[in-house]
């Protein structure tokens, strides 16, 4: 497949790279976390991941919980909010979600998903500085409360759920069930990659007899958008990598066997 491939889908063509180019970006900027948690700023970023890696199983619970007003028109500054779980820590802000992509005739689709502000801001490098946010103590299920609403702008909105979900729980499985058509095997992900291209071949041909090009073609948008945000938002998270590298390995043979070009994968190798 060199450096891309092109698939045909009915007269159309589309280009593949051949492999997701990594973010380069490795810190997170001071002024990022100085705006959600000051007292932080002196802390080690990994043990600041660590923590919230315990909680964040039990953060994402919170924010299942929430129901939020819908919005028309105009973007609030402020949203409030229903909190029915209060079992973690409650959200900060408000992400209104939409693409960088859309024509600019074409009225804005806006999507809105309730965040914790130290989440975002200790894993995305290029977050827009929050407004400052601090978590309400709510005393019972059903309160409402008024949280900040930032606009956010991103090549891929219809799979930021995925990508959110991920630095949350730092599941590399539960990522990839999102994004693959079927379960990975874990040692395509766990063990030495020179070691599981067998297994990887295997599993691609499975999927390849399940189901149709089209098909593998909805699941390589989704992980080509989860990556495409990654980068837009500078996400430097190795196991996200890992997740994305696999999928993207296992889907790509798999179209190269469903489109009858097995050899493309193990010339480009």
């Amino acid at each position: 497949m060199g450096d891309s491939t092109t698939v045909s889908k009915s007269t159309a063509s589309i280009s593949l790279p051949r492999r997701l180019v990594r973010s380069e970006i490795t810190e997170i900027p001071v002024s990022t976390l100085q705006a959600v948690a000051p007292e932080l700023v002196h802390t080690h970023i990994d043990y600041i991941r660590e923590g919230l890696e315990c909680l964040g199983p039990d953060m994402l619970r919170v924010l299942a919980g929430i129901k939020a007003k819908p919005v028309f028109n105009v973007l609030p500054k402020e949203l409030p909010i229903i909190v029915n779980d209060i079992s973690s820590d409650m959200p900060t802000h408000m992400f209104a979600v939409f693409s960088s992509h859309q024509p600019a005739p074409v009225r804005r689709r806006v999507t809105l998903f309730p965040a914790h502000n130290l989440v975002f801001a200790t894993h995305c490098a290029n977050l827009p500085i929050l407004p400052t946010s601090t978590p309400a103590l709510v005393e019972c299920a059903g309160q409402e409360i008024k949280v900040p609403v930032v606009p956010l702008c991103i090549p891929a909105p219809e799979v930021f759920p995925q990508l959110s979900t991920f630095l949350y729980t730092k599941r590399i499985d539960h990522l990839l069930m999102s994004l693959m058509p079927l379960p990975t095997p874990p040692q395509l992900y766990r063990d030495d990659p020179t070691t599981v291209m067998p297994l990887l071949t295997q599993f691609a041909q499975k999927i390849a007899n399940t189901y149709t090009v089209n098909t593998l073609l909805q699941h390589i948008a989704k992980v080509h958008g989860t990556w495409r945000n990654a980068m837009a938002l500078g996400i430097a998270d190795e196991r996200l990598w890992c997740a994305l590298d696999t999928a993207w390995e296992v889907l790509l043979t798999s179209l190269a066997i469903s489109t009858g070009k097995p050899h493309l994968m193990t010339e480009s190798a």
